[in-house]
């Protein structure tokens, strides 16, 4: 009976964690049609080292990612059986981590045409970043 149950909440913290990422990219999406302008371009220029740059950022954001992804369904499962205010905050934050690595990862960019040095979409990772930050430390305060 009570490996039923630990299944149970697996299978719950699998479909939240799932949700949470289509909720995110959802996000994206619905504000990239949002967005009336963009800057077009090829992509990212300059010297040499520029491509692996370019492809460590990427690869490091896709870490970032996975890693949330991770950490969500960790603790979604943990708040399924414990309903803690504490470990509900942290789930909040980590979300907001997870979109900070969504939309800062440059493969998402250039796939939406969007990349460059100017517009929205250089500074909504850091608001997302900035709101896990405020969440972890309201959770801390308390």
């Amino acid at each position: 009976m009570e490996k039923t149950k630990i299944n149970n909440l697996t299978l719950k913290a699998l479909a939240g964690t799932v949700l949470a990422l289509l909720f995110a990219v959802a996000i994206f999406i619905i504000a990239d049609a949002i967005m009336p302008f963009r800057e077009m371009g090829p992509g990212p220029e300059g010297t040499d080292v520029m491509p692996y740059i370019f492809m460590a950022h990427t690869f490091l954001l896709t870490a970032m990612l996975l890693l949330s992804l991770y950490l969500l369904f960790t603790y979604l499962k943990d708040y399924l059986q414990l309903k803690s205010r504490f470990t509900l905050g942290i789930i909040f934050a980590i979300f907001s981590f997870m979109l900070f690595a969504l939309t800062a990862n440059p493969l998402l960019m250039v796939f939406l045409g969007v990349y460059g040095d100017r517009g929205p979409f250089q500074l909504i990772p850091y608001l997302f970043a900035t709101i896990a930050l405020a969440i972890l430390g309201w959770v801390s305060s308390k």
